[in-house]
């Protein structure tokens, strides 16, 4: 049986957060959007999933600046 792992959100809307992460995605570079949606403007944020240096999992809030560069490069 595979252990399924479970990946923590650091940073934005969804900080401290902890959902089950299949093996499926366990990629380092995979990028997820979280969609806000309420009475004002649609606010998306986007994060990039990595391990640590003590191998836990993690998505790291990713800033408009660094999405922005990955475009234009």
């Amino acid at each position: 049986m595979t252990k399924r792992h479970s990946a923590e959100y650091v940073g934005g809307p969804l900080d401290g957060r902890s959902e089950p992460l299949p093996v499926a995605k366990s990629v380092v570079g995979t990028i997820v959007t979280h969609v806000y949606l309420h009475g004002g403007p649609k606010i998306e944020t986007r994060y990039r999933l990595g391990r640590t240096e003590d191998g836990k999992w993690v998505y790291n809030v990713i800033s408009d600046d660094v999405l922005d560069d990955a475009v234009e490069g």
